[in-house]
């Protein structure tokens, strides 16, 4: 199914349901030739963060409705082509979702150190989905309605009423 289509059945439901893209940097950078930057409608992750020096090529969270059908439309393109785009349906604007995501971005190793976690690669959700227990899936995915993306060409989604990862 068609997220778009997606968002329109489940704003019968919740009316607040946005729209959001988050994006690759580096391999939108590879694949489209641009890298994406601060405006209307983009959200780096890596923003406020030590990482913030690398935020072109880092996570970005895009705002479907402001970045436009012709943009939205090229990023479903650069999904089908790469392992660089995931859909997510939540009701928080674009920064307190931005802020929400940015509290997964590290973990905790059993060996004290802090490790980065890939989360805006589809193939590392994927296989993260599959591997926390239902309480940390809770916590990682419960402020968002469905995050959608591809699986072997398939579409998948996790969300709160479905995990289907």
């Amino acid at each position: 199914m068609d997220v778009v289509e997606r968002l329109a059945q489940l704003q019968q439901d919740v009316s607040s349901a946005r729209l959001y893209a988050l994006v690759d940097g580096v391999q939108h950078q590879v694949h489209r030739g641009v890298r994406i930057d601060d405006g209307a409608g983009r959200y780096s992750l890596f923003h406020g963060t030590a990482d913030a020096p690398l935020a072109p090529a880092g996570p970005w969270l895009i705002d479907a409705d402001i970045a436009g059908q012709t943009y939205t439309a090229d990023l479903a393109a650069l999904e089908r082509e790469a392992a660089a785009v995931s859909w997510i349906f939540a009701s928080q604007d674009l920064v307190g979702l931005a802020q929400l995501l940015q509290l997964n971005l590290d973990m905790k190793l059993p060996d004290g150190r802090s490790a980065l976690v890939r989360f805006w690669d589809p193939r590392v959700l994927y296989s993260l989905a599959e591997v926390l227990t239902s309480e940390q899936r809770h916590a990682f995915f419960g402020h968002v309605h469905e995050w959608h993306l591809l699986h072997k060409g398939r579409r998948v989604w996790i969300g709160r009423h479905r995990d289907n990862a």
